[in-house]
């Protein structure tokens, strides 16, 4: 299935990202390096294990007069390294999710309410039901 999601990351300041699974690389930044997004996420994932970034490495060919703090921000692939900080049950991922709706006021709550969408959130039972809420509240639709 091209859009299954395995972890869903919440952010200290309400920031989610829906994601096939940990990804060992990706693009950042030298800001986001410096001030690393990772600090204060934690990933869900579908197996019931919560995950926090343990390490991120720039890339070998990444010289190091670019990691440097500059008024340019230039992008870069790091690798990354997760560890696991315990199992979760699906009510710590829906208290989260409520927590991340009350505290981004203008990414998840672009489209639809709060209320409704931690009305959604209170009825999810599963995982899978917490990854529609978000890709729910990612759209205009209603349905």
């Amino acid at each position: 299935m091209a859009d299954a999601v395995s972890v869903i990351s919440v952010g200290d300041n309400g920031w989610t990202e829906l994601a096939p699974d940990l990804p060992k690389q990706r693009t950042t930044s030298a800001y986001g390096f410096h001030k690393p997004w990772w600090r204060g996420v934690t990933l869900y994932h579908r197996n019931g294990t919560k995950y926090e970034v343990a390490n991120v490495v720039p890339g070998r060919s990444v010289p190091s007069k670019l990691l440097a703090a500059t008024v340019y921000n230039p992008s870069f692939t790091a690798q990354y390294e997760y560890r696991s900080i315990g199992a979760y049950q699906i009510d710590e991922l829906k208290r989260a999710l409520r927590d991340a709706i009350t505290r981004d006021s203008d990414i998840l709550t672009q489209f639809h309410d709060a209320g409704e969408l931690n009305a959604r959130v209170d009825e999810a039972a599963s995982f899978d039901d917490a990854v529609e809420v978000l890709r729910y509240a990612a759209t205009e639709d209603d349905t």
